[in-house]
């Protein structure tokens, strides 16, 4: 109820997308796109990143690995994300998910025929679950959900809850490091991490409106979870510092399709950079193609 009274807007919906050379363009704008293409697709992965990513930074190493094996990967950049121009300006949890229905109905166009599988990373698992769970993936062969964003509904402290809601009515734009208050690592792979940090398109801080976007977003995803129809992978590290293992074992528990949970002992958060990503990228892999 308290997230419910925030002064978080939605910007508006983007209208039908088409898969384009480095963009899925609309009428209006564009979103950057990065593909990896198999030179005879047998599957294609629709990627959405995770908070502070895009796509060419959460899947680059893992889309030319999945292209050697005849999967293609498709990974836009979300809305405040990446190489967009509205970067660090925070959408809204529903025109993400808005934009990934339009971004699947775009590669299913390009795509007539090729088995279609949505993957979605941290931020991007919640916008994928709820998308799913609301069936704005018809015909769409699987869900894979690599350390989704869960942690809402009971799932969520209410100190946490209302420390995010003060902070967003009386500071929404200020940015919080969580310096000498929070110490988390998101991956074992410190060259990778220091590499991201580097980045100018990537930042990690999040103000106050994000996180209660993302709070928002959390609560619909765990909520979505047992509306869930397609066939589910969920891919949790058993060291993950970021999300706590109860919600995401909850959303897991939740989906009623089948579905199958692979907890690697060595995974971090970042799957997909971490120093066991090839484990994760073969998991994903062997799904896809079962």
């Amino acid at each position: 109820m308290l997230a419910a009274c925030a002064p978080v807007a939605d910007a508006p919906p983007l209208g039908p997308l088409a898969v384009a050379p480095g963009a899925l363009a609309a009428a209006s704008r564009s979103l950057p796109l990065s593909a990896w293409e198999a030179v005879e697709p047998r599957a294609i992965i629709l990627a959405l990143h995770g908070f502070g990513e895009y796509g060419e930074s959460a899947f680059g190493t893992a889309g030319p690995v999945w292209a050697g094996q005849g999967i293609s990967t498709y990974a836009y950049d979300q809305r405040g994300f990446g190489r967009n121009p509205d970067r660090l300006d925070w959408p809204g949890e529903t025109a993400l998910v808005e934009d990934a229905a339009a971004a699947y109905a775009a590669v299913r166009a390009a795509h007539p025929g090729v088995p279609i599988h949505v993957l979605g990373h941290s931020m991007g698992g919640g916008v994928a679950l709820v998308a799913a769970g609301e069936g704005r993936f018809p015909g769409a062969d699987s869900l894979i959900l690599l350390a989704p964003a869960t942690w809402g509904g009971a799932t969520l402290p209410v100190l946490f809850r209302v420390s995010i809601w003060l902070a967003g009515q009386v500071a929404p734009d200020k940015r919080w490091t969580g310096e000498r208050v929070v110490e988390i690592r998101p991956t074992d792979n410190l060259p990778a991490l220091e590499a991201l940090t580097q980045d100018p398109y990537f930042f990690g801080v999040a103000s106050s409106r994000e996180l209660l976007g993302l709070v928002r977003l959390m609560d619909r995803a765990l909520a979505e979870a047992g509306r869930v129809t397609l066939p589910t992978l969920m891919v949790y590290g058993a060291r993950d510092e970021v999300i706590p293992k109860d919600p995401v074992s909850a959303a897991y528990d939740a989906i009623p399709a089948e579905k199958r949970f692979v907890a690697p002992p060595e995974g971090w958060h970042m799957l997909l950079r971490d120093l066991n990503a090839a484990a994760v990228e073969a998991a994903v892999a062997d799904w896809v193609l079962r």
